[in-house]
This record gives C-alpha cells, sequence and structure tokens, in this order.
C-alpha cells in the first residue's frame, strides 16, 4: 500500500460514502448496499480497493461479511480537505 493508493481509494464519492458509513460502526456490507444505491458487485469493487488501500479491515461472521475503518486517522485527512473549501 502507497500514499498513492489511498488518495485514488479516497477520489471516489461512493468510497467515501462507504467510509462515512463505516465511521461511527461496523457495518455489514448487506446495510452498505442499499445506502450507495450500487449493485452488490460494484460495492464489492470498491471495498477491494478501500481494502486494498488498507482503509477497512473486513469481519466474516456466518454468511455476513462486516466492514469497519481500519484506523479512524483517514476521517482526518478527508475533514481537512473538506475544509479546504472554506
Amino acid at each position: 500500500m502507497s500514499e498513492v493508493d489511498v488518495f485514488k481509494a479516497l477520489g471516489d464519492a461512493t468510497r467515501l460514502k462507504i467510509l462515512d458509513l463505516v465511521k461511527n460502526q461496523e457495518r455489514c456490507i448487506c446495510e452498505i448496499i442499499p445506502h450507495t444505491g450500487k449493485s452488490q458487485p460494484t460495492i464489492s469493487q470498491h471495498l477491494r480497493i478501500l481494502r486494498n488501500a488498507c482503509l477497512i479491515k473486513e469481519r466474516k461472521e456466518g454468511t455476513n461479511v462486516w466492514i469497519s475503518a481500519a484506523d479512524n486517522q483517514i476521517y482526518s485527512i478527508i475533514n481537512n480537505v473538506k475544509g479546504m473549501d472554506e
């Protein structure tokens, strides 16, 4: 994982939405899909990119996969970039 991978992962609105959904709590993929309005295969691709950038971690429980932020420091970066609009 490089910083380029992290910034590429953050460069998509759907991936930012996924990170926002898992900001305060772990979420099942089955919860993430309806919030994004995207198909399951599309969300799987976005999750792969986030996972490869080490931004999320996954945990399997039975047939469900639970997603959480790997490190909450990423939200500082996101908030700093949002603050650049001001």
